[in-house]
């Protein structure tokens, strides 16, 4: 049996069909390349994205820090240059006149008192320095030294000016009087000054 010469015969039909079954593989290859090709770019997108996100929260982390930390610079130069004045209230407030106790006018001063340190207080102003601490130099300024009927050596005598700190800033050291044993030489042998006040305490 013979073919045209336009035929090519059972053979040749299967050469074209086993080259179609290679384009669809090679179609089929080529579509998982493109789709491995576009994962690979959309993890590189996603992991750029989130890297964006977590630099842009730090980024906004930091800044709020940074603006917290100057609120609370602004804050504690503002508080003290505030505390000549609150001293000099708590002293006129101690000494104000016996017969002058019961009236209206220091007692008025004295509830503005109150306002202004509760005020001060919510801002997170403390008083730093008591009688009986220990004596702490981040904390305290030891102006002079004397023997004490009851605290131990290295214990706040007395204060005499009182020391503020803003939330864990000191603002001002406490100038105190530090007690001593007995067994230590006086002020005057050992060298050690007692310029302010000789060991009273200030009101």
């Amino acid at each position: 049996m013979s073919y045209p010469e336009n035929q090519s015969g059972p053979q040749a039909d299967s050469g074209s069909q086993a080259d179609g079954e290679l384009t669809v593989e090679a179609q089929l290859e080529q579509a998982r390349s493109e789709t491995d090709e576009q994962r690979r770019k959309s993890e590189a997108y996603l992991d750029l994205a989130q890297r964006a996100q977590a630099d842009f929260l730090n980024y906004k982390r930091r800044t709020a820090q940074e603006l917290e930390q100057k609120i609370r610079d602004a804050n504690g130069g503002l508080l003290t240059q505030l505390l000549p004045a609150i001293d000099d209230l708590k002293l006129a407030l101690a000494n104000v006149p016996a017969d002058l106790a019961d009236h209206v006018w220091p007692q008025g001063v004295a509830l503005i008192g109150q306002k202004l340190e509760s005020i001060l207080q919510r801002q997170g102003l403390e008083q730093i320095g008591a009688e009986g601490d220990r004596f702490d130099p981040h904390v305290h300024e030891a102006v002079a030294y004397e023997e004490h009927p009851v605290y131990d050596e290295g214990q706040v005598a007395s204060v005499y000016r009182i020391g503020y700190r803003l939330n864990d800033r000191v603002l001002r050291p406490a100038q105190v009087v530090v007690a001593r044993g007995s067994s230590r030489p006086p002020a005057s042998a050992g060298g050690e000054s007692r310029s302010v006040g000789e060991g009273t305490a200030h009101p």
